[in-house]
């Protein structure tokens, strides 16, 4: 079986789409943060209804829903409070809303007799821990989770990641933070039980043409998030 693993697309329904019409698999796994920063939440969500076999409550996914912040870093929250203002919020009608109320803190799950832990963040804070090499070595030396679980898969950091042959990390599908903009995926094949990450070319401009729309009275936003889609 082939299983599709994407985390935080924050409302880039642009690369969302070529995704799926680039990609073949049988179960898709989202790993939360389906809103925020991007111009299309209302049709990630959309997608998400229609395609995804899990889906995983990200910290601004909560922050849409419950009005809560989203304890996001120093350097996004401007970012964040505006699009969520300004689009999100704006966008995301009461069914989309509900919707995303359904998604998982974490999920437990066992796909061709392989175990499988899914959060956002991380086992110890399921909506803003992040999981770098550091927080991830705990994981590993933590043999009550590491030992329980064939595939632990997180996301969160925008980074892509894959530790000690079990801990993954696709990366964003949304808004990539490691200076690159191609968004980045994983995709698992449990018959040989082989991981790969990829990484795509979309049509970024669009989004950007969007956000200039939705975002003409917030020039310093703007320019800020441009960075991500070029």
């Amino acid at each position: 079986m082939k299983i599709l693993v994407i985390s935080d697309i924050h409302g880039n329904f642009e690369a969302l789409k070529t995704l799926y019409n680039k990609e073949r698999f049988d179960k898709l796994l989202f790993l939360g943060d389906a809103v925020d920063y991007g111009p299309e939440p209302e049709k990630v969500i959309d997608f998400l209804r229609e395609n995804s076999d899990i889906n995983i409550m990200g910290n601004h996914d909560y922050a849409v829903v419950y009005n809560t912040p989203c304890n996001c870093s120093v350097d996004m929250l401007e970012m964040s409070d505006t699009t969520r203002k300004e689009i999100s919020l704006k966008l995301l009608g009461k069914n989309d809303m509900n919707f995303i109320k359904t998604f998982k803190d974490n999920y437990n799950i066992e796909i061709d007799n392989k175990k499988f832990y899914l959060t956002h963040g991380s086992p110890y804070n399921n909506h803003d821990g992040y999981l770098f090499a550091s927080e991830a070595e705990k994981v590993y030396r933590d043999k009550k989770i590491f030992n329980n679980f064939d595939y632990i898969m997180i996301g969160h950091t925008h980074f892509m990641m894959y530790y000690r042959n079990k801990i993954i990390n696709p990366g964003s599908c949304g808004q990539p933070r490691d200076g690159i903009y191609r968004p980045s995926y994983a995709l698992l094949d449990t018959v040989n039980d082989e991981i790969t990450f990829k990484r795509f070319d979309y049509n970024a401009h669009k989004n950007v043409e969007m956000l200039d729309n939705l975002l003409k009275n917030f020039p310093k936003t703007l320019e800020s998030l441009k960075k991500f889609y070029s």
